[in-house]
């Protein structure tokens, strides 16, 4: 039997008794399949509470903001195309997908709480949105609505921004609900750019900026079974790169593509490096990586794999992964949100934009599908419980933008995004429906299957329920490292378990039912067995504090060391009028839960963690801590 043919009807059968996830077997070329969007509830601890305040605070704050006519992302443009209001386009020209991530969050919400005003509010969007939508399926208002700009006229313009987003939600919408009316429309925005992009029309070929639909048209696919939608992926692939700027156009002409700031100066298959909008980057890589899944090409891998190892010089300490808010390539061009040379990592000026750190978790988490490499799951661990989470206040209702290092008082600077304080609307609104949408379905990340095992790729108070096994974990993780996994549904025949050793977990135990077997830092430990229910797993992952000294190439982190316990990155901050410190190297740094979080304390200063810092009005902050000498 054909291999490929054989390992798709092997996952597939698996995991359709396991999983229950239809989808993610279509998948012949990934190592791991996803588990569904109801499979896995928070039950306790962290991410139960993050979940709850998003439920809350999180979804109600961005639906309030997609409202407010000071904001930059507006629902109300879609009610006016659709002919329900009159009025003109007002916000950012990517206003549109913003709103559907909003969408989508909604979707994942859905799926677990089954709450009935979500769906009333998601029927009754999309009926807005399939009103909006041209006749011949191109939708994107800021075009509609405004007589002067034409479509595909310019890059800028985000309209495959607009549409993928729209195409990702609406995938989203039918695993949650069953229903195919945002699917319709998505397919009909599909049909559309097939048309106008499957015949390569080369004054195309700068025209895709952001390209969420990348990563939209595999998903389309696998919810559909439409081949055409994973052709049309990998023609925006293969065109993105394939007529680069002159060296004059690149210094000259950031925006309009063929340079790096978009990637698209030398074409995936050949890069090497990270380089340039680190969002768009991300975005490619992830689409790149479900494109992968499905055809299996070697080409696309490899390619993924030197990025990758490009990006790991070129990421914060907290998994951000947008170190420049200006500069230039290695190559020349005119760059801005984007990765910086290999340990160009400032501080104070470090970007790292909500969208760039969270795609950053995306893409490690697609690759870790393709690889079963732990190392995927520690970046995605990283982001998500530092740089990923920095953005929302502790109320769940303000966000930010960038997400510096250190904090010296200037508010605003070097750019606007810059703010001392999170805010509820803003000129670029992409971050809080991101963040919204990354939380809402935050379970399809903790677990994932294969033909003969069960994976656990996050902790935390939980269920997992499948159709064959289930089980409970319960965690007070990333506070404490004790994990306890109760097997309440067995499986008829043995399987494996597998749960992730972080690679910072030296001496990390582990137990079954009492019996220690082995747990190497940086692996996945593999329990093979005949499970019956009862049976109760114990891992112990040591959460000793951490002093972290930066690649000595990292020039803003010479003589200082930042702070780690477990997962998560502390920071120290202090009103502006008091003075900084320094650590001894043989500090001793005691936890102290309070407040919901631990902090650290120690020789009269108190560390606390990155992602609470600026919840206490103005202050300075830092992360990397100088070493007293």
């Amino acid at each position: 039997m054909n291999y490929r043919v054989w390992k798709c009807i092997l996952c597939f059968s698996f995991t359709v008794v396991l999983a229950s996830n239809v989808h993610a077997a279509l998948s012949p070329h990934a190592k791991l399949c996803g588990v569904e969007l109801e499979d896995v509830k928070w039950t306790e601890g962290f991410w139960a509470e993050k979940f709850d305040l998003c439920r809350r605070a999180t979804l109600p704050s961005v639906e309030a903001g997609l409202l407010d006519e000071r904001n930059a992302a507006l629902l109300v443009n879609l009610k006016i195309a659709a002919g329900l209001e009159k009025g003109n386009y007002r916000g950012s020209d990517w206003s549109d997908g913003d709103c559907y991530k909003w969408i989508e969050a909604m979707a994942y919400m859905y799926a677990l709480t089954k709450d009935a005003e979500l769906d009333r509010k998601m029927d009754y969007w999309i009926g807005v949105i399939a009103k909006a939508q041209a006749p011949d399926g191109y939708i994107s208002t800021n075009i509609q609505l405004n007589p002067k700009k034409k479509r595909w006229e310019k890059v800028q313009h985000h309209a495959l921004y607009n549409m993928g987003h729209l195409i990702t939600a609406a995938c989203a919408h039918k695993r949650a609900t069953g229903k195919d009316s945002f699917l319709n429309v998505a397919r009909k925005v599909a049909d559309y750019l097939h048309t106008v992009f499957a015949p390569r029309p080369p004054e195309l070929a700068w025209m895709d900026f952001n390209p969420s639909q990348m990563m939209a048209l595999p998903d389309l696919y696998r919810v559909t079974g439409e081949r055409k939608y994973l052709e049309l992926a990998d023609i925006f692939i293969t065109m993105r790169g394939s007529a680069p700027a002159t060296p004059e156009q690149g210094r000259e002409k950031r925006h309009m593509g063929g340079t790096d700031q978009t990637q698209d100066r030398v074409p995936l298959r050949k890069e090497t490096q990270a380089v340039g909008h680190a969002v768009t980057g991300t975005y490619l890589w992830c689409g790149a990586a479900d494109l992968y899944m499905e055809t299996g090409e070697r080409a696309v891998l490899a390619a993924l794999q030197r990025i990758w190892q490009s990006v790991s010089r070129r990421t914060y300490i907290t998994g951000g992964a947008c170190a420049l808010h200006a500069g230039h390539s290695t190559r020349g061009d005119e760059v801005h949100e984007a990765f910086g040379a290999d340990y160009e990592l400032p501080n104070r000026t470090a970007y790292n934009e909500t969208c760039a750190n969270i795609g950053n978790a995306m893409w490690n988490w697609r690759m870790l599908q393709i690889t079963g490499d732990s190392k995927h799951a520690d970046v995605m661990e990283t982001v998500l419980h530092n740089s990923g989470l920095s953005p929302l206040s502790a109320d769940g209702r303000h966000f930010c933008y960038a997400n510096p290092l250190a904090w010296d008082g200037r508010n605003g600077w070097p750019t606007k995004h810059y703010t001392e304080a999170r805010w509820f609307v803003h000129s670029c609104y992409c971050c809080p429906p991101q963040v919204a949408r990354t939380i809402a379905g935050l379970g399809r990340w903790a677990y994932s299957v294969s033909p003969d095992a069960v994976w656990v790729h996050l902790y935390g108070g939980n269920t997992l329920q499948t159709k064959l096994i289930a089980l409970t974990q319960q965690s007070n993780y990333p506070w404490d490292g004790r994990v306890k996994i109760t097997i309440t549904q067995a499986p008829p025949k043995p399987c494996a378990l597998k749960l992730r050793i972080p690679a910072w977990a030296e001496r990390a135990t582990l137990k079954v039912n009492g019996r220690s077997t082995a747990a190497k830092p940086g692996t996945y430990a593999t329990v093979q067995r005949k499970w019956l229910a009862g049976d109760v797993v114990e891992l112990n992952l040591p959460m000793e504090v951490r002093l972290v000294k930066a690649h000595p190439k990292v020039e803003d982190c010479r003589g200082r060391v930042a702070v780690v316990r477990g997962p998560v990155v502390y920071c120290h901050e202090r009103p502006q009028d008091q003075a900084s410190i320094s650590l001894p190297s043989n500090i001793r740094l005691t936890p102290r839960h309070e407040n919901g979080v631990t902090v650290l304390t120690g020789n009269n200063i108190t560390l606390i963690p990155y992602f609470t810092w600026a919840n206490h009005g103005p202050s300075f902050m830092e992360v990397w801590i100088p070493l007293s000498k």
